[in-house]
């Protein structure tokens, strides 16, 4: 037997498929700024779930807001062994507004839940997320105690939020109540990393889940493509390309890369292509990108601002933001169709 040194027996960890979740907010709605497919049909999100199972993807990342998501999950499972899947969901962003009594309150919250639970066809719902970290005060408090209720009557196994901001992330943590957050972070979005946040969640022992990797998509495009207001993005995403080609390896290998050296976290990537995961597996467990060669470029990049790294701030949302309320990472599915 050849003995493995204790490095080599963590990047084995860190490259470990089972990390992953699936992001299914493009499988019930349009979604991503580089979706040019739409939503799969059922026979390809079944080949897509299936290539998961098979590579030890066994989580997917959903919520009430994400149009069909949850019924399309819901259905896709169907007769398969549940302990096998974790469902993570998020409660619907619209049960509480300001000036929205308790009761009312309540009952929408009730709604979501239900609607969840019939929806992806399960009694117990492994996850529940606010969908707006605002909610988690909300009517003095009222509407998180009776989540913390259904928790302890054995109707939801676990609660956490979806942080929209690194304040309500940094807030999030220091509730010890919250045992699971959601956040953004990517080579585009380096605001947390630089505060410090992951290893401090990890001594916390809180569960972090990591969503828009490449930013929504946008490290996905030609830098000469961007539309206006993402302009400043370009030479980061540009520096990002360059590091890669002298690897030899795609830019998203480095986006992957980034996120898997995070300590602890589980990153959500969305995709609606069976090919899409391929690639995306593929480049997760490679072993061409290391830390030394991630690490200048890191240091290198800018901090960028939140108008240009929180989707909710661009252009195309404003027109949602009546509607949806307050400003939220999926206030606007039209950033998927970002003109340029």
């Amino acid at each position: 037997m050849v003995a493995m040194d204790l490095s080599t027996w963590h990047d084995l960890r860190a490259r470990d498929p089972r990390r992953l979740v699936l992001g299914s907010a493009q499988w019930g709605m349009t979604y991503g700024i580089a979706n040019r497919d739409g939503a799969p049909d059922d026979a390809e999100l079944a080949r897509l779930l299936a290539r998961a199972h098979a590579a030890g993807v066994h989580t997917i990342d959903t919520a009430r807001a994400y149009g069909e998501s949850e019924r399309r999950i819901g259905r896709a499972l169907a007769g398969a062994d549940l302990r096998v899947w974790r469902v993570l969901t998020k409660l619907g962003p619209d049960v509480h507004e300001p000036g929205l009594d308790v009761a009312t309150t309540l009952e929408r919250t009730t709604a979501s839940l239900a609607a969840s639970r019939n929806a992806l066809g399960l009694d117990v719902l492994p996850l529940v997320l606010l969908h707006r970290f605002a909610h988690r005060h909300a009517c003095g408090g009222r509407l998180w105690r009776f989540l913390l209720a259904e928790r302890e009557a054995g109707r939801i196994d676990t609660l956490g939020v979806s942080a929209a901001t690194p304040e309500e992330a940094w807030a999030a943590l220091e509730d010890p109540d919250v045992s699971a957050i959601q956040v953004a972070t990517s080579l585009l979005d380096l605001r947390l990393h630089r505060q410090g946040f992951f290893p401090r969640a990890r001594e916390l022992g809180r569960t972090i889940y990591v969503r828009s990797v490449f930013l929504q998509g946008v490290a996905h495009l030609e830098p000469a493509t961007l539309p206006g207001f993402l302009a400043p993005l370009r030479e980061s995403i540009e520096q990002v390309r360059a590091v890669a080609a002298r690897l030899g390896v795609p830019s998203r290998a480095l986006y992957l890369a980034f996120v898997r050296g995070l300590p602890g976290v589980q990153p959500v990537l969305g995709c609606e292509r069976e090919a899409q995961l391929a690639e995306l597996l593929a480049d997760w467990t490679s072993e061409a990108v290391d830390a030394a060669s991630l690490t200048p470029l890191v240091e290198v990049l800018p901090t960028h601002d939140a108008a240009l790294v929180d989707p909710s701030r661009w252009p195309t949302a404003a027109s949602n933001a009546a509607a949806a309320g307050p400003p939220n990472q999926t206030a606007a599915a039209g950033v998927a169709t970002i003109p340029r």
